[in-house]
């Protein structure tokens, strides 16, 4: 009897403190809770799916996760500086595939238009394609190393990816082989950055410049040798730095492919298929070859 009331004189207060413990718990709870009224959204977030509101261009910078339910205003639109095809000027987007594609969201019926297409370098453009569902990249030369990578709208017109160079610098390339001998500049990430690394042309003899307009510097700074870039849009671009682009010529051509519209891989089938549809409509009613010839006559 004497070891139980000894037993029973330790037992009753540690019961005591158990109280005393769960009643200090509840309390910091509460108080955190209301000090923090955004944990059982958090919770929430960590245990289900998110009901948040459709995504908006202009309200955040992170692009809708596309589900069944994704319409054509749910994508997040990007493009860069590549004229004629994309650009901005005065403050405004335009070029070929602005105008496609405001032709395409008419025939479809969208809510959105190139006003919610976000004007980015291509390297940051294009990881976020690449990363992000519910994303959409626009012009994108389409190469076999690439096929897989994304799903595609188009095609809206040949592209031919070349080496530039001075004609002053009397360049002659005719094998691949030959690059090495040079010092080539690219955009990084780009198809003509892309070109170069996967033949093998050596780290030391290839310079990234995110700006045409520095890489157009460069070689006449002599700087570099010659640009990986496409055709058309290094003579835009050398022609709006002040230059004759008849003072500079393609040396070799590195691929001749097609320009798409690319979007993440992820991006459900009927959203493709909408856009294909769109796509097939005004180019048989001649609108496509319209645009295209209005800016390269």
């Amino acid at each position: 009897m004497h070891f139980k009331r000894e037993s029973m004189r330790h037992t009753i207060p540690c019961i005591q403190w158990s109280k005393v413990l769960i009643t200090f718990l509840t309390a910091s709870c509460l108080v955190l809770c209301a000090l923090n009224p955004l944990l059982p959204v958090q919770e929430a977030l960590a245990s289900g799916p998110s009901q948040a509101t459709p995504f908006s261009p202009s309200l955040t910078n992170t692009p809708k996760i596309p589900s069944a339910r994704s319409t054509i205003n749910d994508i997040y639109f990007m493009t860069e500086q590549y004229p004629p095809f994309n650009y901005r000027d005065g403050g405004r987007l335009k070029g070929i595939s602005i105008d496609i594609l405001n032709g395409m969201l008419k025939e479809m019926n969208a809510t959105i238009s190139s006003n919610n297409v976000r004007h980015l370098p291509w390297a940051r453009a294009y990881k976020t394609v690449l990363q992000t569902p519910g994303t959409c990249l626009f012009v994108m030369t389409r190469t076999p190393d690439r096929e897989h990578l994304f799903r595609w709208v188009g095609p809206i017109m040949p592209t031919t990816i070349a080496i530039m160079a001075p004609k002053s610098a009397h360049l002659i390339i005719r094998q691949l082989a030959d690059l090495k001998k040079y010092t080539i500049a690219a955009l990084p990430d780009d198809i003509g950055h892309t070109l170069l690394v996967k033949n093998g042309q050596p780290l030391a003899k290839l310079t990234t410049n995110p700006y045409a307009e520095g890489i157009i510097e460069m070689m006449l700074k002599k700087r570099v040798d010659a640009w990986a870039y496409e055709e058309s849009v290094a003579s835009f671009f050398i022609r709006k730095c002040g230059h004759d682009p008849h003072e500079f010529e393609s040396v070799f051509v590195l691929t001749q492919a097609e320009l798409y519209f690319a979007f993440n891989i992820e991006t459900p089938d009927h959203i493709i298929s909408t856009f294909q549809r769109a796509f097939d409509t005004i180019k048989a009613h001649g609108d496509v070859d319209e645009i295209i010839h209005r800016y390269i006559p």
